[in-house]
């Protein structure tokens, strides 16, 4: 899919056309209407969109000698009992200031609500509805604070209450059924994630700090919300970062980040000022631009991936010399891209053509897809993938995986850590190899590329591609990446995800484990299922012990198991614990008694088989704060193992438990023991 210029949009008034700080989107009976806005001394123009063609100018409007040197270059579309209106950031305001738009496309008179709060001079705004109605969030600039704000049936405006957040983008977005809000700060360089009481409309903030901060996004200048797939997503530009953030919204409001991209020389989206994501189709797609006078195209794959599609570059003809604004609308069979520069007057026109969208599957086994542009993904298994006519997307799966692209110009997309996979009709000069889910691939120097009689084979690290060529005979670096990699540099965010070492107090004894709730034994575990004839998945269990599998809707067997390493702050491990142990490898029972196999099972802390003193220099060492040569850590096993095997001599067991996965929930019990714990079994 490729970024097509159109033309040059203006007015013809020049107040109207240089300076444009941003532009709305609204749909009047079927028709889309964009609307451009300036700031100081400005006005807005409003403009109906056609498709294959130009859009036509409807109206415009200057702004009135009460605002005109008060406003900034902001407007944001609302509806206020049953009136839609253009809300402008007016900075003496003390309500809510704005023209009406008609359902024709005409603009209507300014309009002002009654005194609010907080005032009217604000940075942005979300609206929505909740069980308690329709309800209006403003980022008041003056008072540093967020309202909410109840929608009377007139329009009128009744405060709800108050929180205190400097934000100046905003959006919304529902997860689970629960709503949330999302506010960036671009001159505090912060993120902040409110969950929305579904009565009153008030907010909570949520603690995303470590998901956000972990990232490293620098000066968010712009944030955007979807549903899609089955889940809720929050894409975040960072301008000082140059960065495409990407992150899985739960519905309790926990984050999980799951790309992101950094802007190359290719990808035209450094500083990155604005962005829109738009869904057609059941594909997404992330349009964004900035300070290097061009802009990016991305598609985002089902488990929240951006692939780079196209970019953009400012030509004499166009005009996106320092991107400030863009809206993308989709209209009949194309996306039209409209997008307003710092240094260039007049709307420049992009286009994307849609009209060949094909199907969006993600499986095991053999995939099929169709005559047009689809985006196939392979499952946990083994996987076939046929894409058939068209420009196709192909995904490699969790196991080994085959690719077969057939025609048109397709993008072969690797996963990192997956079984081998081969391509088995590679056009060198029309199809792309994505290799950026491999962490720290940045050259193809960095890959060893071996031409074979068929085509090549590809090698990373651990990891390996099968290359066969389209036409026959053998491939090389150039034949597949040309000059080089092309796209947008990406970090591996799986590197980021929970605690680095899983530690934390945890609960000796029966362990009840369900994948619904909270499991108080699993606190920061990571937990692993090794599937039947398939991959390792793994999850992060958070404070309270809740994690998911993230496994599609199915029904699984496989091998249940957890790491999780012994926190110091919680004491557990005493010298009493080393004096237990050194008697038991001596012959002698602890103090208390005879030795049960669980606490045979916490004296072998070097999991070597047998108690000896080693175990017990070992114990100690933890006990009194040392840096012990063997790390303790909880073990988990089936709660129905037969341990009456087990001696001193011989500490030989199997952690983990069988378990089947219904739709994404696994229940289990289990037994945890700590190594080093002697004194509490």
């Amino acid at each position: 899919m490729k970024l097509q210029f159109e033309r040059v949009v203006a007015t013809g008034t020049a107040a109207l056309d240089s300076g444009i700080g941003d532009t709305a989107l609204k749909t009047f009976n079927g028709d889309v209407y964009l609307y451009s806005v300036t700031g100081f001394g400005g006005g807005f123009a409003s403009w109906r969109l056609s498709e294959d063609t130009g859009p036509t100018l409807i109206d415009q409007q200057l702004f009135g000698p009460t605002i005109t040197y008060q406003i900034d270059r902001d407007g944001m579309p609302v509806t206020l009992g049953g009136s839609e209106q253009l809300i402008l950031d007016v900075n003496t305001a003390t309500g809510l200031v704005g023209y009406g738009l008609n359902n024709d496309g005409t603009i209507g008179a300014l309009q002002e609500t009654g005194t609010l709060v907080g005032g009217g001079d604000i940075s942005a705004l979300a609206q929505l509805s909740i069980t308690g109605g329709d309800i209006l969030l403003l980022a008041h600039e003056d008072s540093g604070q967020i309202g909410t704000y109840d929608i009377d049936p007139d329009g009128s405006l009744s405060s709800v209450g108050f929180v205190s957040a400097q934000v100046d983008s905003m959006q919304v977005v529902q997860s689970g059924g629960n709503p949330f809000l999302i506010g960036t700060d671009a001159a505090s360089s912060t993120v902040a994630i409110y969950s929305v009481n579904q009565t009153s409309g008030a907010l909570s903030q949520i603690d995303t700090s470590y998901a956000i901060d972990v990232l490293g996004i620098g000066t968010p200048t712009a944030v955007e919300t979807i549903e899609a797939y089955g889940e809720s997503w929050i894409v975040i530009a960072g301008s000082a970062s140059n960065s495409l953030s990407v992150l899985r919204l739960s519905a309790d409001g926990g984050l999980s980040p799951t790309d992101h991209a950094l802007d190359t020389l290719h990808t035209r989206f450094g500083a990155v000022q604005d962005m829109a994501v738009v869904e057609v189709d059941d594909r997404v797609f992330v349009v964004v631009g900035g300070g290097d006078d061009g802009v990016a195209l991305f598609t985002m794959t089902t488990d929240g991936k951006l692939i780079h599609l196209d970019s953009f570059a400012d030509t004499l003809s166009s005009g996106l010399q320092n991107v400030e604004t863009l809206s993308v609308a989709h209209v009949g069979d194309e996306l039209q891209i409209f997008v307003g520069a710092q240094e260039d007057a007049r709307l420049t026109q992009l286009s994307v053509s849609v009209a060949d969208l094909g199907v969006v599957i993600e499986d095991f086994g053999t995939v099929n897809g169709t005559a047009q542009d689809d985006m196939l993904a392979g499952g946990f298994w083994d996987s076939t993938l046929l894409g058939g006519a068209g420009d196709d997307i192909l995904i490699a799966g969790m196991g080994e995986t085959t690719m077969t692209g057939g025609a048109g110009a397709d993008i072969f997309a690797m996963r990192s850590g997956v079984g081998n996979t081969v391509i088995t009709d590679f056009e060198p000069g029309v199809d792309q190899l994505d290799l950026t889910a491999f962490p720290f691939l940045r050259s193809p120097a960095q890959l060893t590329v071996t031409p074979t009689a068929q085509g090549a084979e590809i090698h990373y690290r651990d990891e390996m591609i099968e290359v066969q060529s389209a036409s026959g005979g053998p491939l090389t670096s150039v034949d597949i990446f040309g000059a080089g990699f092309d796209g947008a540099d990406h970090v591996p965010v799986d590197l980021f995800t929970g605690p680095d070492t899983n530690t934390s107090s945890g609960i000796a004894g029966p362990v009840s484990v369900d994948s619904t709730g909270p499991n108080p034994g699993l606190t920061d575990a990571e937990i692993q299922l090794t599937l039947d004839a398939g991959p390792k998945v793994t999850a992060q269990a958070d404070d309270q012990g809740v994690f998911d599998l993230d496994l599609p809707d199915r029904t699984y067997t496989g091998h249940l198991d957890a790491e999780k390493y012994y926190s110091t702050a919680g004491g557990e491990i005493t010298a009493l614990d080393a004096l237990q142990v050194l008697r038991i490898s001596v012959g002698l029972d602890p103090t208390w008694g005879p030795a049960t196999p669980e606490a045979l099972i916490a004296s072998d802390i070097t999991q070597d088989g047998a108690i000896n003193a080693l175990d017990a220099l070992s114990i100690l060492q933890v006990a009194v704060g040392q840096t012990p040569a063997h790390d303790a850590k909880w073990v988990f096993l089936d709660a129905s193992t037969d341990l009456s095997g087990i001696t001193p001599t011989n500490v030989d067991y199997d952690t983990g438990v069988q378990v089947t996965v219904i739709d994404n929930v696994v229940t289990a019990d289990m037994t945890s023991i700590l190594l080093g714990n002697v004194e509490a079994i």
